[in-house]
């Protein structure tokens, strides 16, 4: 299977040269460790550079400052135990190759997706964000009689480059670095799955004819997608359906800021404890979801 390597051209802001030094030198006296000087004596000057650069990230020394608004935007999505959302069922079916995955959804996380799913035991999903595929090829694992839709930027290098450009996406070293649905690629259950390309924001999702019921929103987790893909997801539902939101954590503010406003309309948006994975399950002809729709 012919592999393709997506570039995206990103226009970032040029700083003045003493400035830039000025931030380089900072964080170089911020990062300094033993474990650094030992890495630079052994291994030499790069060798030591990217220890110091790994050590800046691991003690993330502005993250108070960086992550305090977001972890109170968190404290205000009501954290409850997955067993209280329905149940557990007796078996769910993993397939592990691509969980460790850079950029997949973490192991515990992909659990609390797969239960939720089996719960509501849809006809159909929708999927926002293919990536490698890992929990597509889940999801189609653990619903036998399901159709899976999975929706992410197209292969084409200079077709998804002209989708984001200049949009309000995130992640780029994830798109870059993504082979699209090469968990499921020429497996079985390749049969179940219906791969969709386009910007989840302008894509024409009429072409679904399946009556989706259970919803996955983890593709950009920008405030403007995290909000666009809920709301295509509002107006394709149909009757009691369950959707979910990955990424609901302190690292992803778009993603907050857009279920905190849910919550303030009084929408039952909750965080299942110890993951990052936000879910709601409702009616899709709610009056809380028509209004939305309708403004």
């Amino acid at each position: 299977m012919q592999q393709l390597q997506l570039f995206i051209r990103v226009k970032v802001a040029r700083m003045p040269e003493n400035a830039n030094l000025l931030y380089r030198t900072g964080k170089a006296a911020l990062s300094v460790s033993l474990a650094s000087l030992i890495r630079m004596s052994l291994g030499g000057v790069k060798e030591g550079l990217q220890s110091l650069d790994d050590t800046y990230r691991a003690v993330s020394p502005f993250s108070p400052i960086k992550h305090g608004t977001c972890s109170k935007m968190l404290d205000r999505v009501p954290e409850v135990l997955l067993e209280t959302l329905g149940g557990v069922p007796e078996q769910v079916t993993l397939d592990l190759r691509f969980v460790d995955t850079d950029g997949a959804t973490p192991l515990r996380d992909l659990l609390a997706i797969l239960v939720l799913a089996k719960k509501q035991n849809p006809q159909a999903v929708l999927e926002f964000g293919t990536y490698f595929g890992s929990t597509t090829a889940n999801l189609a694992l653990n619903l036998p009689e399901a159709r899976i839709h999975t929706i992410d930027l197209p292969e084409d290098d200079s077709e998804a480059s002209a989708l984001v450009e200049g949009k309000p996406v995130d992640d780029l070293h994830l798109i870059q670095g993504r082979k699209l649905g090469r968990s499921f690629r020429g497996t079985q259950l390749e049969e179940k799955i219906v791969q969709h390309q386009g910007d989840t924001a302008t894509y024409d999702y009429s072409v679904i004819r399946d009556a989706v019921t259970l919803f996955l929103v983890d593709g950009s987790h920008t405030y403007e997608y995290a909000r666009s893909d809920t709301m295509r997801c509002f107006a394709m539902a149909k009757g009691e359906s369950t959707f979910m939101w990955h990424d609901c954590d302190k690292y992803h503010p778009g993603v907050l800021q857009w279920l905190v406003e849910m919550i303030a309309v009084g929408l039952p948006v909750v965080r299942v404890q110890s993951t990052s994975l936000a879910c709601m399950k409702i009616d899709a002809g709610d009056r809380r979801i028509q209004k939305m729709l309708s403004a």
